[in-house]
């Protein structure tokens, strides 16, 4: 379908929320909206009507949106882009009309706005990106009307007297869970800007080319309790305050140069707490907003409508700002070591233009000093983290209107390591690729692909920490095909993917493939958890998306997957399913289970030969309710068993209560214990150990019991004032319970210290440390001893954050970070007392005012 925008100049409408301007009469009505949920493609219950016009400087959107119960219209107070249950209407707009990307801003009766980008035809969009636009709203007899004012200068498009570009309109009816749409596609098809209506009539449209400035100023003051009143750099409260600015310069209709000066996080909110027993780093979501903000054109592996498997992170903005890599430790003085590294500045260009997609990213980091104090009071700065510079650009262009791609991309980091003191450290790191996408078959076929390689570089002792990392092993003894080399300054690799699959239709199905070969590496720019994988996968679905005599949705799926390493070993091969629907009454739930074949792993001894992974199966059910309800919840539990008699069980809930239409609060507790029968504790070289290669690889039964209790609040005072509190009491405990050995390769058979032949197992109380003896006192081996590994760790995390746009563009934050941890080598858990004991642990306080002003120029 087609709409056409309406020129206003001179006579633009007021902003208030109603549609009695004379600008609104000249406009074109726009109508005809069919519904995707429930009954996909019937009319509305409720009629829904939509004009545009346009003046020199915006968009302008006037909806009215009619209900024959306007008593019952849902507005619901909230945060700028929460996920707010209420009544909502959206406009889409592709202006770069590339048939794959979409600038989309919603509102509800409340006021409430909501914007978000969207790319890669795929409907979930990145809500971190803030506009600058005005909307207004009222409720009257007749319904409800939403009126949007959309700056030209804060969407992207292509030069040219006459603009012609892609829109939809969407609207939702809260309490019949009814979504409309005004450019409708069955639900069977896969796409979100491609299916997109047109929008015409936009003609003499200037260039937006602002200048657009954020300077910011940040006073923070931290509060530890416990704090040594003798430490001259933290006697339990220090202040400190900083400024800097965030700058956007529309080079272009379609390009945007952003850059920042000495960027503050502030307002951020805290990292969950986790406890990882695995050898692999834990990953966490980047939050901060000047690298969340267009990030999509910063991601590897194009993808077609969210259809994308394989393609390796190559860039993970996180490590930029990271902790420093070696902190300072004095033992008989006092130490303040920076908690991250600055960022001197950094600068992104991004945009679209001759149909090409641009993302490029420079960011320059500081090096970075402790402050120490020597025990006889003099001071000194030791650097703890080198200067660094990372890069990171992007290059894409689309054609057949969208449906088919190809992109390329490449990161750098380059690190000033002229202090040997970082040896350990890879001074250089690159990676590039490229990946390329294709539909085909009328739209409902897609065929992805990636190819990319890395290199990094540095002084023989970084390469020897990265051949050996848990990513590869290569010091692995029972294998051929790599080898450890102790003067390498270099290490290199590869990785490609490939997927090919049906996505539109009932029945939808595919085949995956991806490939890491031993040497690849991106953990400098990226994140990457393993190499030396070949992967490859089959998944077959049905579903049933017409509402029927019991579901509104129904589906099942079912997959097939295997890996190998590049020897040809076989580690891991499973099977899986899942049913799953919604009910007429709005009521979700999903069934999932597994059965993973017993299969040889080559990381469980992290170094060490090849041991037998157990068969597991697995179960998980997840049921949901009406979330429409003043009061909802989800309850999920999972269960887990292995061949030797191993298990693990989670139980969770959320709860959300909305006891006014300004406030929600979320309970989220979560309970988890495993019985672990192998859990790896550390390992020795022994060359008497001769059937396993020289090595004894201890393991141990572990019993942990797991408790999370996240709570969130969310209260809104306006659409523009709104208060945030997280809060998340955490406990875990680990029981280790007797020691063992690998007793021979690709098997699951140990020797039990202490109870197996000679061995034994001895705790030294006063030490904290076990000693365990292979054949016992007086025997050829040599005693391994190793720390206690019981573990009890208790952590409170709150974060409290109030934020106001006190004007368009332009905001103050005031934010409370609360904390508290404590940790024990004693094993002993009880779930109430642990969550007790928490409010009684040492806690830290971090207050901070931070105040931003929006600039045009």
């Amino acid at each position: 379908p087609t709409a056409t925008a309406v020129n206003v100049q001179g006579a633009a409408p007021r902003v208030d929320g109603r549609l009695d301007d004379p600008a609104w009469q000249r406009a074109t009505v726009v109508s005809g909206f069919r519904q995707s949920e429930p009954n996909d493609g019937a009319d509305p219950t409720e009629r829904t009507e939509v004009r545009v016009v346009y003046d020199r400087d915006a968009l302008y959107v006037g909806a009215r949106l009619y209900d024959s119960e306007p008593d019952a219209i849902t507005r619901r107070l909230a945060r700028r882009d929460a996920e707010v249950p209420s009544d909502q209407f959206w406009v889409a707009i592709d202006s770069y009309h590339d048939r794959r990307t979409a600038f989309q801003f919603g509102v509800n009766p409340a006021g409430v706005r909501m914007d978000e980008i969207s790319t890669n035809d795929d409907e979930d969009g990145d809500r971190s990106w803030d506009p600058v636009w005005a909307v207004a709203t009222s409720v009257d007899s007749a319904g409800w009307v939403a009126e949007l004012r959309i700056p030209f200068s804060q969407l992207r498009f292509a030069s040219g007297d006459v603009q012609t570009w892609g829109i939809n309109f969407f609207r939702l009816v809260f309490r019949k869970s009814e979504w409309s749409k005004w450019s409708w596609a069955p639900n069977t098809e896969q796409g979100f800007a491609s299916l997109f209506g047109r929008l015409e009539g936009l003609r003499n449209v200037p260039a937006p080319r602002n200048l657009e400035a954020l300077p910011y100023a940040v006073a923070q003051t931290d509060f530890a309790q416990g704090a040594d009143p003798n430490d001259p750099f933290n006697d339990g409260s220090v202040q400190r305050w900083s400024a800097g600015v965030d700058l956007k310069y529309g080079l272009s209709s379609d390009l945007t140069l952003n850059a920042t000066v000495n960027p503050d996080f502030g307002q951020v909110e805290v990292d969950p707490a986790v406890v990882n027993l695995t050898a692999f780093e834990t990953f966490y979501e980047e939050r901060r907003p000047f690298f969340v903000e267009g990030a999509n054109l910063l991601q590897f592996g194009a993808g077609s409508g969210g259809f994308v498997f394989g393609a390796p992170q190559l860039f993970y903005s996180r490590r930029i700002g990271r902790e420093p890599s070696r902190p300072a430790v004095q033992p008989d003085g006092y130490v303040r070591n920076p908690t991250a590294t600055s960022i001197l500045g950094a600068a992104k260009l991004s945009g679209k233009t001759g149909g090409w997609s641009i993302g490029l990213m420079d960011a320059l980091t500081a090096p970075e000093y402790a402050r120490v104090q020597l025990a006889d009071g003099t001071r000194e700065s030791r650097l703890v983290e080198p200067r660094a510079n990372y890069g990171v650009a992007s290059l894409r262009r689309e054609f057949r209107g969208g449906r088919t791609g190809i992109g390329a991309m490449a990161t750098g980091v380059q690190r000033d390591l002229s202090d040997s003191t970082f040896s350990f450290l890879r001074s250089s790191a690159y990676s590039g690729g490229m990946d390329f996408y294709h539909r085909f078959g009328g739209n409902q076929w897609v065929l992805n692909g990636s190819v990319s390689a890395a290199r990094v570089g540095g002084d023989p002792e970084a390469m020897v920490a990265a051949q050996r990392s848990s990513a590869r092993y290569y010091q692995r003894p029972d294998q051929s095909y790599v080898s450890v080399d102790t003067t390498a300054t270099s290490l290199t690799g590869y990785a490609t993917s490939f997927q090919v699959g049906k996505v539109s239709g009932n029945w939808i199905y595919g085949t995956d493939f991806y490939a890491y070969s031993p040497g690849f590496e991106v953990n400098d720019a990226g994140y990457q958890a393993q190499a030396d994988e070949i992967f490859h996968g089959v998944r077959v679905t049905r579903r049933w998306l017409d509402p029927g005599r019991t579901f509104r949705n129904f589906s099942i799926t079912t997959t097939w997957a295997q890996t190998w390493n590049f020897g040809g070993t076989n580690d891991g091969r499973q099977a899986y399913g899942r049913v799953g629907g919604q009910l007429l009454n709005y009521w979700s739930f999903a069934l999932e289970g597994s059965y993973t074949f017993k299969t040889l792993s080559d990381n469980l001894t992290r170094g060490g030969p090849l041991m037998e992974r157990p068969s597991v199966w697995s179960s998980t059910l997840t049921v949901v309710s009406d979330r429409r309800k003043p009061v909802s919840a989800a309850v999920a539990g999972q269960y887990a068993r292995n061949a030797y008699a191993g298990w693990g069980a989670v139980g969770a809930a959320s709860i959300t209560l909305r006891p006014t239409n300004a406030i929600q609060i979320t309970f989220s507790p979560s309970y988890q214990q495993t019985h672990a029968i192998s859990q790896y504790v550390t390992q020795r070289r022994d060359t008497l150990a001769t059937a396993t290669y020289g090595g004894r690889y201890l393991f141990s039964e572990l019993v942990q019991h797991t408790i999370d209790a996240t709570m969130r609040i969310d209260a809104a005072i306006t659409p523009d004032l709104s208060i945030q509190w997280y809060l998340q009491p955490f406990a875990s405990a680990g029981d280790y319970l007797g020691f063992k050995e690998l007793a021979a390769p690709k098997t699951f058979e140990f020797l039990h210290y202490g109870t197996d032949g000679a061995s034994t197992l001895a705790f030294d109380g006063d030490q904290n440390v076990y000693v365990a003896d292979p054949d016992g006192p007086g025997g050829a081996a040599q005693p391994i001893v190793f720390r206690n590994p019981d573990f009890r760790v208790r952590s409170l995390r709150s974060n409290l954050v109030v934020r106001w746009e006190y004007i368009p563009g332009s905001t103050l934050f005031f934010v409370w970070n609360h904390g508290r941890f404590a940790f024990e080598s004693n094993p002993t858990f009880h779930v109430f007392d642990q969550l007790a004991d928490t409010f009684a642990d040492p806690m830290t306080n971090t207050f901070v005012v931070k105040a931003n002003y929006w600039l045009s120029l």
